[in-house]
């Protein structure tokens, strides 16, 4: 796997292709899997209450400047690629940018999800140094509008994230016309941990119908799912870190395997174990999107 940072580029080659690039035989069984993309929830606060939310209680508790940037080289000693500013809503802290420029300069690809509430507030100095920032959709097709055209003037990559939600449904054309007009990529997510979500077969059937209307569309792991647990990357090339430095196996499977400020991110990688299980994805779900 090689990873050019200028485009956010992961070049994949199978065991054949890499050991005739390399011209040597390589070692593959000893050879851990890497973690590629590790989300950082940088703030525990957030100025609207969603009552689907992964994080649980804001209790506003989050770590400081040096202790993120510290967190942010040990990910990159470790040959992490790419990191994810989320939280509760990252666009509250006041070194959002310093933070974001320490990022960068250690050749991470940087993306940010937001609710978009004060986005505009945020001058292109800051947003600039993002790869890509998306939009959570929340019932609010101003806000979604406001952020999306702010980052289209500071000439930012930019996305709407649509978890399918039964009150959302209806307003998903919407925002997927939305996302034509600011040529923003739309990603679906199927709801985790939400009674009566929508079947991820029919949030897969959504995103392909748009797909093929032009409309520029990604899905999320459990949308598109396979054989389980194939298309889980908890543990294997995902994991998630809270506001604390707690490291979880991904943003919905809450039990923490290790605090970064206690030990660095490698040795928690290493002892990680075995995938645990998803408590979103059930057989019949996949049985239903593999028909």
């Amino acid at each position: 796997m090689a990873y050019e940072p200028g485009t956010a580029t992961t070049l994949r080659l199978d065991r054949e292709e890499t050991v005739r690039l390399l011209q040597r035989e390589v070692p593959f069984e000893s050879l851990d899997d890497p973690c590629e993309v590790v989300h950082l929830e940088i703030s525990n606060r957030c100025n609207i209450s969603c009552p689907y939310c992964y994080v649980g209680a804001k209790a506003g508790r989050e770590l400081s400047t040096g202790q993120w940037k510290r967190i942010l080289d040990d990910l990159v000693s470790y040959g992490v690629f790419q990191v994810t500013f989320g939280g509760g809503e990252p666009t509250l802290r006041d070194d959002l940018k310093e933070l974001a420029l320490h990022a960068r300069r250690r050749g991470l690809n940087l993306c940010m999800t937001t609710n978009g509430k004060i986005l505009p507030q945020i001058g292109p100095d800051t947003l600039c140094l993002f790869n890509q920032v998306n939009v959570s959709y929340h019932g609010d097709d101003l806000m979604v509008w406001k952020a999306l055209d702010h980052l289209e003037r500071c000439n930012v990559a930019r996305g709407v994230n649509f978890v399918a939600l039964p009150p959302f449904m209806p307003e998903l054309s919407r925002m997927a016309l939305v996302s034509e007009m600011f040529d923003a990529e739309l990603l679906m997510l199927t709801a985790k941990g939400v009674p009566d979500a929508v079947p991820a077969a029919r949030v897969m059937a959504e995103a392909r119908k748009f797909h093929e209307q032009g409309v520029r569309v990604a899905v999320d792991g459990l949308t598109c799912s396979g054989e389980l647990p194939d298309f889980c990357m908890q543990k294997r090339r995902f994991c998630d870190v809270d506001s604390l430095g707690n490291v979880m196996p991904c943003s919905f499977v809450r039990t923490p395997i290790g605090n970064l400020l206690d030990k660095p991110f490698a040795e928690i990688w290493r002892s990680r174990g075995e995938q645990v299980a998803c408590p979103f994805a059930q057989e019949d779900n996949a049985h239903a999107i593999r028909k």
